[in-house]
C-alpha cells in the first residue's frame, strides 16, 4: 500500500475520542529508561536485565546501546549551544535572531533526551504511545531549529533589503509550518511515523519509526527541504562573503552534509557496521550537527567582527574626505 493510501486510510477510520484516550494513556503511562539506576548495577545484571526482558526495559540490546549512545551524544548540542551564546553575550553581539536560533538548540537538545529515553519497546504502530507523543515534541523542536537557522541567514544577508528579506522569512515560515502540520498528522492521525524515504525492507514495504535500517518519514524529509534555502543563500551569496570567511562557511556546509548522509543511510535502532560496529550512526548525526553548532557560531562572531571593522574604516575614510573637502564633521 502507497503511503497516500495509507494515509487516507487513517483519515477515514480517524476517531477524536479514541485519539484522545490514547494520549491520556500515553501520559499517566510515562516509561522511561532510568539510565541513571545503572551506576548501582554490575555488568552481568545489566546484560541480565536487558536480556531478560525485565521491566526495566523491553529493549533489544543493540537497539538499547544506540539509544543509550543518542542519549549521551544529545548533551553535545546543549554544550555547543550554551558556548556559543556565552561567546556572543561576551562579544556584545546585538544580533538577535542568532541568540533564537542557539536557544532553540539548547531546548531542543533537552527534548531529544527525552525522546531518546522512553523505552523503545513501547513503540507501537498505530497507537499513541510515550514514545511516538516524545517523538512528536523532539521533532517539532528539530523543525524549529531548522527554521530559526534558515531566518538568521536570510536576517544576516538580507538586511539591506527588507522586502525581499521578509517575503523570504515568511514564505520558510509557511513551509515550516506545513511541517509541524504534517508532523501532527503522521503521529496524532496515522499514530505512526512510517519511513518511507529509504527505510524499506526486501519486498518494497516502509518500516515503521521503529526500523533497524534507516530512512526517513515524510515530516522528516520535510525537516530538510526546510534548509534548503540556507544552500540558496549560501551559494548566490558566497562571492559577496569575505574570503576569510569562506573556510567556515565550507566547514560548515561540509559538517552537515556528512550528517545528513549518515542518518539518511543508518538509523535510530542499530549498532551499525561503521567502523566495526564501533560508531551509531545517529550518535554520529548528533556529534556532526552540535560540531556545525559551534561552528556557526565561530562564523558568526567573526563575521560580526569583520563588518563592525569595516564599518570603522569605512567611517574613517568619510571622515578624512571630508576633512579634505572643507566639510565639518561632528
Amino acid at each position: 500500500m502507497n503511503p497516500f493510501s495509507l494515509a487516507w486510510q487513517a483519515i477515514i477510520t480517524f476517531s477524536l475520542s479514541d485519539t484522545l484516550a490514547q494520549i491520556s494513556d500515553a501520559l499517566h503511562n510515562l516509561h522511561f529508561i532510568p539510565w541513571y539506576s545503572l551506576s548501582l548495577l554490575s555488568w552481568d545484571d545489566i546484560a541480565n536485565l536487558i536480556k531478560g526482558g525485565d521491566s526495566f526495559t523491553s529493549t533489544p540490546f543493540g537497539e538499547y546501546c544506540a539509544q543509550y549512545s543518542a542519549v549521551m551524544t544529545n548533551w553535545a548540542y546543549t554544550m555547543a549551544a550554551i558556548v556559543c551564546i556565552l561567546l556572543l553575550l561576551c562579544k556584545r553581539n546585538k544580533k538577535w535572531f542568532w541568540y533564537m536560533f542557539f536557544a532553540i538548540v539548547a531546548v531542543m537538545s533537552v527534548t531529544s533526551v527525552g525522546m531518546h529515553t522512553a523505552d523503545y519497546g513501547e513503540f507501537e504502530p498505530g497507537k499513541i504511545t510515550t514514545k511516538l507523543l516524545a517523538s512528536f515534541v523532539d521533532m517539532s523542536f528539530t523543525e524549529l531549529m531548522a527554521w530559526s537557522g534558515v531566518v538568521c541567514f536570510i536576517f544576516e544577508f538580507y538586511t539591506e533589503n527588507k522586502r525581499v528579506r521578509n517575503r523570504f522569512a515568511w514564505g520558510v515560515t509557511a513551509w515550516a509550518i506545513f511541517v509541524l502540520l504534517l508532523l501532527t498528522f503522521e503521529v496524532f492521525v496515522q499514530k505512526n511515523r512510517p519511513l518511507w524515504i529509504g527505510g524499506r525492507d526486501e519486498f518494497g514495504m516502509p518500516y515503521d519509526m521503529g526500523g533497524s535500517y534507516g530512512g526517513l518519514s515524510f515530516a522528516e524529509f520535510g525537516c530538510f527541504i526546510t534548509c534548503l534555502p540556507l544552500l540558496f543563500i549560501l551559494f548566490t551569496k558566497f562571492k559577496t562573503i569575505p574570503k576569510r570567511e569562506r573556510g567556515l562557511v565550507i566547514m560548515l556546509l561540509s559538517t552537515f552534509a556528512i550528517a545528513f548522509v549518515i542518518t539518511s543511510l543508518w538509523g535510530d535502532n542499530e549498532i551499525n557496521a561503521i567502523a566495526q560496529g564501533n560508531f551509531q550512526g545517529h550518535s554520529l548525526w548528533h556529534l556532526l550537527t552540535a560540531i556545525g553548532t559551534m561552528i556557526a557560531g565561530i562564523w558568526v562572531d567573526n563575521r560580526t567582527e569583520n563588518q563592525n571593522r569595516q564599518r570603522e574604516i569605512d567611517a574613517a575614510v568619510q571622515k578624512a574626505l571630508a576633512a579634505r573637502d572643507g566639510i565639518p564633521v561632528d
